[in-house]
């Protein structure tokens, strides 16, 4: 399952999503993988640059970064505080918490100064202006 809240106005998608600033929103149909292993989960007109936009797929909470066109995703909460980082302000390629302050470095997907401290972050394939993600991220979670 796709969920996603996203910038500024309203566009719906081919599978149903609407993106809307500040609200979650269940497109009916799950991310399909194609042949190269991508399922598409999104569109890059609803990611302009300098914008996020928060998106659940399969078990992972993310956060779909554009950044003057190169376009990453990360794990969605703070390191420090837990809080939903789809309420970070964005300056270039530093995302600010809002709940603590701290600064993410979202082109190496590391707190800002310490590098050692990662987050979790994932290669976004732009195609045809389609927004892909590796299959492995949409999958389902399994409990073993």
């Amino acid at each position: 399952m796709v969920t996603s809240s996203a910038g500024a106005g309203k566009a719906s998608d081919r599978y149903g999503m609407t993106a809307t600033m500040g609200k979650r929103n269940d497109g009916d149909d799950p991310p399909v993988a194609d042949a190269a292993g991508l399922a598409e989960v999104g569109s890059l007109a609803q990611l302009p640059a300098g914008t996020t936009m928060r998106l659940t797929v399969g078990a992972s909470d993310l956060l779909l970064v554009n950044i003057d066109g190169r376009v990453v995703a990360i794990g969605d909460l703070c390191l420090r505080c837990g809080s939903s980082l789809s309420t970070a302000s964005l300056s270039g390629c530093v995302l600010t918490c809002g709940g603590c302050g701290w600064k993410y470095d979202v082109e190496r997907g590391c707190v800002d100064g310490l590098p050692g401290l990662r987050t979790e972050m994932h290669d976004v394939c732009v195609d045809d202006g389609r927004l892909l993600v590796p299959s492995a991220i949409a999958a389902p979670a399994t409990v073993p």
